[in-house]
């Protein structure tokens, strides 16, 4: 049937009946046609004199429209053409009391994103990126350990040129922010992993933007396990795991008390106003030498060393960095020998050489290391930040929650120290099972050859399913893990100041994201690859 000489009205009528169980008065349609028509004029009337009807997008839009449609400035960051000034509009309707975006609607104080993925996101008050865009900051975050500081100042530097002649005569700066290349990252990240569950992503609206996703934030076999030191910020109370308020402070809300205890280690007295030692003289000698020490030429040049990683959080920032803004060693537990006593001596860690150490603590902690279990074939299947050292207790504490689930329990488990390990879980159900044995490497060069249990119990030797075919190498690759920290600990510059909200799910889903890589890689390669999720704490 030929539609297209029929009147306008027919037309409309034929269009309206597909829309089903939706019924329109007749006064409704004629009252629509005659304000659809007036709008049409209203836009026609104000385009230039060479504008065609036909033409598609019109380049004026009349001032009844602007005023109905309320656009505000915005910036738009695209791959291709960098910075882009763009108008912003929403619409409210006033019968459901909705409030709708680009990308998410507002009711009630909450913000629900929309199911359907969107092209462009928003990624600031009235700022918005490509998902491509992100997705590109996300892969360079993966691939080459980039900041998302570093992030920023590549994107800015590569289009500085782009819109100069504009940014004098827009509202808001077309550079991007740090901040804003992390907002991007995480929002992404939770639409991804709601679209893959079927989920709606629903957060608050208001507040500040980082904080607005922390709730949501907080994703014959053999496994190995190993940890690397990253180092975030920590409660100075040993074992805390209650987060700082920021990460200037020493102590967490529930700990604030000790901001007045001496910083000497089981010291437990009062300290002097103005200070962070008690009146014992002997106290506030070593804390005069840590000060000299923090102030030392020497020292200000060693903790710059110490600052240019490999992989800075500021490729630019270097130079202009303060003396307060260098690692420093006040994060750390420090050793004094007290054997002058009008002269305290700094000593390193593994130096026994003293007969009278004293120990002090004069700044906040940072976490021991992160605990990961990878799969031989490169799966990271669990990882946990340990906030004291490798105990054996801890490490079985996070093998029982990573493998809580009936069948899910590997039947060997690589780790450096399980002749501790296996001592203890030796009458252990839940390690009944359970080959507990040591690397290879660290079997070879590191474990007494006198220490029966262990060669009995701990040789992967004595295992025939690890061996590989004729005897000769083996089926699993023992060292994955140390292979694996590699990878994490070029995250070590981006991550320690972070915190611990922030921390937890940029670490969480670098590692998903790895994963997704590493199976696709082997899928590639005609393997099969299939894996448990991702379990973290």
């Amino acid at each position: 049937m030929d539609t297209a000489n029929q009147p306008t009205i027919t037309r409309l009528l034929n269009g309206l009946r597909q829309l089903g169980n939706h019924s329109f008065t007749f006064e409704q349609i004629i009252r629509f046609v005659t304000l659809s028509s007036r709008l049409k004029n209203d836009i026609i009337l104000v385009q230039p004199a060479d504008f065609r009807v036909n033409s598609g997008r019109q380049p004026v839009l009349p001032p009844a429209v602007q005023q109905f449609l309320s656009p505000r400035q915005g910036v738009l960051f695209t791959m291709d053409a960098g910075p882009i000034p763009v108008w912003v509009i929403h619409l409210y309707c006033e019968r459901c009391r909705v409030n709708y975006h680009h990308n998410y609607s507002v009711h009630e104080g909450n913000r629900t994103y929309y199911n359907k993925a969107s092209d462009i996101l928003q990624i600031g008050e009235h700022q918005f990126a490509e998902t491509r865009l992100i997705n590109q900051w996300i892969n360079m975050m993966l691939l080459s350990w980039t900041s998302a500081t570093n992030c920023a100042r590549i994107y800015n530097l590569t289009f500085q040129n782009s819109a100069l002649h504009l940014q004098d005569k827009w509202q808001f700066n077309l550079e991007v922010t740090s901040d804003q290349v992390y907002d991007g990252f995480t929002l992404l990240s939770l639409l991804e992993d709601c679209g893959g569950r079927g989920a709606t992503l629903t957060v608050p609206h208001t507040g500040l933007a980082k904080n607005r996703f922390t709730e949501t934030k907080t994703k014959t076999s053999v496994v190995v396990m190993d940890g690397i030191t990253l180092g975030r910020r920590c409660c100075g109370v040993p074992n805390c795991k209650i987060s700082l308020r920021t990460n200037h402070e020493r102590f967490c809300p529930d700990h604030s008390n000790y901001n007045t205890v001496c910083a000497i280690t089981n010291c437990g007295r009062t300290i002097v106003e103005g200070t962070k030692t008690c009146d014992i003289p002997e106290h506030q000698r070593i804390e005069e030498t840590h000060t000299e020490r923090g102030k030392a030429r020497f020292q200000l040049k060693e903790r710059l060393r110490r600052s240019n990683l490999a992989h800075p959080n500021d490729s630019v920032g270097i130079d202009d960095l303060s003396a307060t803004q260098l690692i420093d060693d006040d994060a750390s537990e420090e050793l004094y020998d007290l054997s002058q006593p009008d002269a305290p001596i700094p000593l390193t860690q593994d130096n026994t050489s003293s007969s009278k150490r004293i120990r002090a603590q004069f700044g906040g902690r940072r976490t021991h290391n992160e605990q990961i279990i990878v799969a031989p074939c490169g799966i990271i299947k669990a990882r946990e930040t340990f906030y004291n050292a490798e105990a054996p207790k801890t490490v079985i504490e996070m093998i029982k929650r990573t493998f809580q689930h009936p069948g899910t329990m590997p039947n060997h488990l690589f780790f450096d120290n399980n002749c501790q390990i296996a001592k203890i879980v030796k009458n252990d159900p839940v390690f009944q099972n359970v080959g507990l044995t040591v690397d290879v490497f660290h079997f070879k060069c590191k474990h007494s050859k006198t220490d029966t249990f262990c060669q009995e119990n701990c040789n992967p030797a004595a295992y025939p399913e690890l061996i590989g075919v004729d005897g000769k190498g083996w089926y699993f690759n023992s060292s994955i893990a140390e292979q694996t920290n590699c990878w994490l600990g070029g995250y070590q510059a981006i991550c320690r100041e972070m915190g611990v909200d922030r921390y937890d799910f940029f670490l969480d889903e670098m590692i998903r994201r790895r994963n997704i890589m590493t199976l696709e890689k082997l899928s590639r390669s005609g393997m099969m690859p299939g894996t448990e999720p991702f379990t973290y704490e």
